[in-house]
């Protein structure tokens, strides 16, 4: 009997590992380039008035850089979504109210990533192409869902806990102590677990941490490119 439990156990584990490996297969977690380039994204936004002093660091650097946008933000604040299309920023979807995506069925899977492409639709006038799972999670589910609706699946390689950390030191420290060529690192604009967008606290540890990274990497040679860009120099 144990013996059959054990088996049984095992197998379920190799059940359980493949699906993992197989779910993240597509997802881009660290091209790798053969240049020193990186990609700045920012997830959970928009949040006013902080996604608005991000965007004034950003222009005044000249950098473009990835927003990925909670769904429920981005109804609550189309002018801010246009706002950073229109600075040259590339916009991608984040579902939209940031569940664990693991927990969800498959049709819930589908309106969550369709009803933050619908408002961001709205906003923009096309569709967005990339997708950041909310906590990093992502299983077969997720994955069926994302090839149904064309959407590429962007993890991050660097981070520097600014979900949690209010000092911008030791969130440029932590980045820079990891960062590479082809990096994409995680930063945010708002807030996961916020549920109305009107409730989002101060961003504005990241948005200092922002500007003494672009001069740090800037300074170390490295170039700042959108996800898209930096997808399109991944050595094959």
């Amino acid at each position: 009997m144990l013996i059959r439990l054990g088996i049984g156990f095992t197998v379920a584990l190799v059940i359980l590992v493949l699906a993992a490996v197989w779910s993240y297969r597509d997802v881009a977690i660290w091209p790798q380039v053969g240049e020193k380039v990186v990609a700045l994204t920012f997830d959970d936004g928009p949040n006013p008035p902080h996604t608005q002093a991000l965007l004034r660091e950003l222009e005044s650097a000249q950098v473009s850089a990835t927003f990925f946008m909670k769904g429920a933000n981005a109804e609550a604040f189309p002018e801010l979504v246009r706002a950073v299309a229109a600075a040259g920023h590339e916009v991608g979807n984040h579902s939209f109210y940031h569940r664990p995506m693991l927990a969800l069925g498959s049709a819930a899977y589908v309106e969550e990533l369709q009803r933050t492409n619908r408002a961001l639709e709205s906003a923009l006038g096309y569709l967005p192409h990339l997708f950041r799972p909310p906590y990093g999670l992502q299983g077969i589910g997720l994955t069926n869902a994302l090839k149904k609706l064309e959407l590429r699946s962007i993890a991050m390689g660097v981070h520097g806990s600014d979900w949690s950390e209010k000092d911008a030191g030791l969130i440029t420290d932590a980045i820079l102590a990891d960062i590479k060529p082809g990096a994409i690192v995680l930063l945010h604009d708002g807030h996961a677990d916020v549920a109305d967008p009107d409730a989002q606290d101060s961003r504005a540890a990241t948005v200092a941490a922002t500007r003494a990274l672009i001069v740090a990497l800037r300074a170390d040679g490295y170039r700042f490119l959108t996800v898209s860009e930096l997808l399109a120099l991944e050595q094959q």
